[in-house]
């Protein structure tokens, strides 16, 4: 009976153990799996998903080499397309002022970031960092099923884009 109650303390603190590991690293600090590389190229992955993942949340912050912007979604994994571009425009063609040297577009189609009366589905503030690379985020649009941010940054350097699960995340790392 002892070694019953042994068996079954030793499996809820291996469970609790990966749960924390789950938890803080996720599938960006799975061992033995090396990120993305940096580079200028843009970067594409197309999704047929159905229905269109709602975007919940927009965060930056520095990391140790790199400043991350994580774009959180409710649903399905969206298809993205990030890329420098020489001004960022909105859906009515309008130029999205940006601070900084460059500007990322970046894009989630399908995606959508407005609920079906019209109300944002996240906050839509402009984020301005203090980061090295990173200068701005600033909300493009949501219009047929795509919606678009700019990333103004310090100048063309090296970006890359990771898939996260448990929550939907896509993030774009800068340097």
């Amino acid at each position: 009976m002892r070694s019953m109650g042994r068996a079954l303390l030793l499996l809820l603190v291996v469970a609790f153990v990966a749960g924390v590991w789950d938890a803080r690293y996720g599938e960006e600090g799975t061992p033995g799996r090396s990120p993305a590389p940096f580079g200028t190229e843009p970067v594409e992955r197309d999704r047929p998903a159905r229905p269109a993942p709602e975007l919940r949340a927009v965060q930056a912050d520095e990391r140790d080499g790199y400043d991350r912007v994580v774009f959180t979604f409710e649903g399905s994994m969206p298809g993205y397309r990030v890329r420098y571009v020489p001004q960022v425009t909105g859906a009515d063609g309008r130029r999205v002022p940006l601070r900084g040297t460059a500007s990322l577009e970046v894009a989630f189609e399908p995606a959508r970031a407005r609920d079906p009366d019209g109300t944002p589905t996240f906050p839509a503030a402009t984020i301005t960092p203090s980061s090295p690379e990173l200068r701005q985020v600033r909300f493009a649009g949501d219009f047929e099923g795509q919606v678009s941010f700019g990333l103004g940054v310090a100048g063309r350097g090296g970006f890359r884009v990771s898939e996260l699960r448990n929550p939907t995340r896509v993030a774009v790392d800068v340097r």
